[in-house]
């Protein structure tokens, strides 16, 4: 019964054939990951159409030097198609999904997407309508990297806080930013010299919100 709640309430679900729907109901499946196993990689199976029902994914790629650069996060309710790149041929970069945190996905799997993306055009204008948005999310996250100065996106991650300390480390603030834990240390430094933050063992106290902001 979930599978078919789900499955309803896609967007293209009034555009399946009652035939391409019970297909859909049959090859569909739901599955739990615990946090930080590996949802998808390119090694791994195509997995196809996912929809995270419950908890969050991100999706990343890897440097050369082994270093995670986060694309972006699907939160519940979400749908990502970029683990299908064996049946869409527009999908042509490696990336790789972990689970945040526990989380229970919905699976079209590629073999099914594959069979019905040739005679419907409905769910082939979904897929490429949620493949622009993943590319617009990428270019929004390669502008940041590209143009926006290391300390404006620090100050982004400890402007989000609700109170003036927070419980983080420099290596996650850098995984948040995309950027190195050496440079990350370096700017928050220099952030201390000039009397915006207090920095002490695995937290950091705001103490010139108004100097973040100004950033």
């Amino acid at each position: 019964m979930d599978i078919r709640r789900e499955i309803d309430a896609m967007p293209f679900r009034n555009d399946l054939t009652e035939e391409e729907y019970q297909f859909v109901l049959e090859c569909a499946r739901i599955r739990e990951y615990k946090k930080e196993s590996l949802v998808y990689s390119p090694e791994n199976e195509c997995l196809g159409l996912i929809k995270v029902l419950s908890g969050s994914v991100r999706a990343f790629m890897l440097s050369e030097e082994g270093r995670e650069v986060v694309l972006y996060h699907i939160i519940e309710g979400g749908t990502d198609l970029l683990s299908a790149s064996c049946v869409i041929n527009q999908i042509t970069f490696e990336t790789q999904m972990v689970a945040d945190s526990d989380c229970t996905l919905l699976i079209i799997p590629a073999a099914c997407l594959a069979r019905l993306k040739q005679n419907n055009l409905a769910l082939r204008c979904f897929i490429y309508e949620k493949l622009g948005e993943r590319f617009s999310d990428v270019m929004k996250l390669m502008q940041t990297m590209l143009f926006t100065r290391i300390d404006r996106r620090i100050a982004d991650v400890l402007l989000g806080s609700c109170g003036e300390e927070l419980r983080i480390t420099h290596e996650e603030i850098a995984g948040a930013i995309n950027s190195s834990r050496e440079v990350v240390s370096r700017t928050l430094k220099e952030m201390e010299r000039k009397s915006l933050i207090r920095l002490g063992r695995g937290r950091i106290v705001i103490t010139d919100r108004a100097g973040l902001e100004g950033l």
